[in-house]
C-alpha cells in the first residue's frame, strides 16, 4: 500500500525548468504560499467526484495525513466524508431565523434592538438569509460586504451593518445547540473604511429659516436641537414639567421611542440645562397656538376625515403629531425635509445632506467658536469625555450672528463670553425693532428668512 501523503503548500509538485531551489528546502522549489501558516493540505474527492480539501498547520503534518485517509475512507465505504457536516439537523436554524431570535434576546435598548433589525432584516437576510448559520465563511461575508458598496452604500453604513452582524455572530457561538459547530465569528478580522458622516455645517440663517418653514407644530423642535443639543427623539420627549420657565431650566429625563417613553441615550444625557429667555418666549407661544380650542373648520374637517379625538394622556409632551400623539422619526425627518426644501425655494440654500442631529454638532460648534471653556461645552453637550466634544462634534465655525434671533445669553441661557463680536450681543428685542424697521423702508423684503424676527408677537405668560 502506497504510502499516504497530503499536498505540500509551500512547494510545487511540478516545478519549471530552470526554477531556483528553495533556499530553506534544497531539492524544492518555492510556490507564492511559501511561509504561509497553514503548510499541510488534505484532499479528497466526496460522493460526485468534487475535490475537497482542508489546510492544517505548519506543525500538523501527521494530522494532515490522518484526516485525508479517513475522508478518503469514509467515501470508500459510502459514508459522509465530512461527519462534521452531518451533523446539520433541523435545529440549525438559516440566518433568517436566527435573526428573528437574536433580536428578541438581544439585551439592549429598545433603540438599539430596533437598529439592529433594521440592518439584519434589510441587508443581512435578503443576501444571506437562506443558509444555515453556520455555514458562511469570512470569504463570503467580504463579498457581501463588497455588494454593498457596489450597490451605493456608503462606508459608515456598512461599518454599521458589520456592527450588527459582528453582534449577531458573536451571540450564535454561544448557543448550546450549534455553537460548537461554527468555525468562530467569520466577520471579526475583516477590514472595512471606517469613514465618517458627512457633516453639513449650518448657519444661524439655516436654523432661523428652519423655524420658519417648519411647520408650526414642530417649530419648538429646530430650537430644542440648535439651542439645547437635544436628539431628536429627545427633543420629541420633553414634557410640559421639564420646562421650568420662570427657573429657567430645562430637565432632560426620557426620549421618545415609537411613541413610548424611552430612557436616554447614556447616563451622561440626564441633565438639567438652562434655557435662555428666547427659547422660553417660543414655548410659551407655543403652548398658546397648541392649547387654543379648534376652530369650527379644523372639528368639521376632523369629523370628515372620521379623525378620533386627540387622546389626552399625551397632554403632557410639548410637541405633538397631527393626531395629538407622539412624533415619530418618520414623520420628523419628512417635515425637516420639506423645511429645507421651502427654505431652498425662498434662497437659503441649505445644504442637501442637512439632518436633524447637525442641529446638535450646530450647538456644539458655536458654543466652542465663541469662546466658551471646553469642560462647559461638554457638560452642555451631555458627552461622556471631552475628546467627545472636541473630536466628533466640533469643528470650526465663522458663527453669522448678524443673522441670530437673539443675542447669546438671549439664546443659550449663560452670560456671553468675553471676546464676541456686537452682533452677538442685539437683543431679542432690539433685533425685532430693526427689522420692523427694514421692512417698512423696504430693505428687508417680505416673505423668506426674516420674517418671523419682524413680527412682534404678544406673548402671556400662563
Amino acid at each position: 500500500m502506497a504510502k499516504e501523503e497530503v499536498y505540500d503548500r509551500w512547494h510545487k509538485t511540478r516545478p519549471g525548468k530552470g526554477e531556483p531551489e528553495c533556499r530553506e528546502h534544497p531539492g524544492l522549489v518555492s510556490s507564492v504560499d511559501h511561509g504561509c501558516e497553514k503548510r499541510w493540505q488534505a484532499r479528497w474527492r466526496d460522493k460526485s467526484g468534487r475535490q475537497r480539501s482542508k489546510n492544517f498547520l505548519k506543525n500538523k503534518k501527521t494530522a494532515a495525513i490522518a484526516f485525508q485517509r479517513s475522508q478518503r475512507a469514509a467515501v470508500e465505504e459510502g459514508r459522509d466524508p465530512l461527519p462534521h457536516r452531518s451533523q446539520r439537523t433541523a435545529s440549525v436554524p438559516t440566518i433568517a431565523e436566527y435573526v428573528e431570535t437574536f433580536l428578541e434576546e438581544h439585551d439592549a435598548r429598545d433603540g438599539t434592538v430596533a437598529t439592529y433589525g433594521y440592518r439584519l432584516r434589510g441587508h443581512v437576510v435578503p443576501a444571506l438569509g437562506d443558509q444555515p448559520i453556520i455555514e458562511p465563511r469570512r470569504p463570503e461575508y467580504k463579498r457581501f460586504f463588497a455588494d454593498l458598496k457596489a450597490g451605493g452604500m456608503q462606508d459608515p453604513h456598512r461599518t454599521q451593518v458589520k456592527k450588527a452582524l459582528s453582534a449577531m455572530l458573536s451571540a450564535a457561538l454561544d448557543d448550546p445547540d450549534f455553537g460548537h459547530l461554527m468555525p468562530g465569528n467569520q466577520v471579526i478580522g475583516i477590514k472595512l473604511p471606517q469613514g465618517r458622516r458627512q457633516k453639513a455645517r449650518l448657519t444661524w440663517a439655516h436654523i432661523v429659516a428652519l423655524a420658519e418653514e417648519i411647520s408650526p407644530t414642530f417649530e419648538m423642535l429646530i430650537w430644542y436641537g440648535a439651542l439645547q443639543g437635544l436628539r431628536s427623539m429627545e427633543a420629541t420627549g420633553v414634557r410640559t414639567t421639564d420646562m421650568k420657565c420662570r427657573l429657567k431650566k430645562l430637565e432632560v429625563e426620557e426620549q421618545r421611542q415609537d411613541g413610548r417613553a424611552a430612557p436616554l441615550k447614556t447616563e451622561h444625557s440626564y441633565a438639567v440645562m438652562p434655557i435662555g429667555s428666547f427659547l422660553v418666549d417660543r414655548y410659551l407661544s407655543h403652548m398658546s397656538r397648541r392649547t387654543a380650542p379648534p376652530s369650527t373648520d379644523v372639528l368639521r374637517h376632523r369629523r370628515q376625515r372620521g379623525w378620533r379625538p386627540r387622546p389626552e394622556e399625551y397632554d403632557v409632551l410639548v410637541t405633538l403629531g397631527r393626531f395629538g400623539t407622539p412624533v415619530r422619526e418618520d414623520a420628523l425627518c419628512r417635515a425637516f425635509n420639506l423645511a429645507k426644501e421651502a427654505a431652498c425655494a425662498k434662497g437659503v440654500v441649505i445644504p442637501k445632506s442637512a439632518t436633524f442631529r447637525d442641529l446638535r454638532d450646530f450647538m456644539d460648534a458655536v458654543l466652542i467658536a465663541s469662546g466658551v471653556p471646553p469642560r462647559s461645552v461638554q457638560v452642555r453637550m451631555r458627552h461622556g469625555t471631552l475628546a467627545e466634544t472636541l473630536d466628533t462634534y466640533g469643528f470650526a465655525l465663522e458663527v453669522d450672528w448678524e443673522n441670530a434671533p437673539a443675542s447669546f445669553d438671549e439664546l443659550y441661557g449663560i452670560p456671553a463670553p468675553p471676546g464676541l463680536p456686537e452682533a452677538a450681543l442685539v437683543s431679542q428685542t432690539e433685533r425685532i425693532r430693526r427689522d420692523t424697521r427694514e421692512v417698512e423702508t423696504g430693505r428687508l423684503p417680505q416673505g423668506g428668512s426674516g420674517t418671523a424676527r419682524a413680527e412682534v408677537r404678544r406673548v402671556v405668560e400662563p
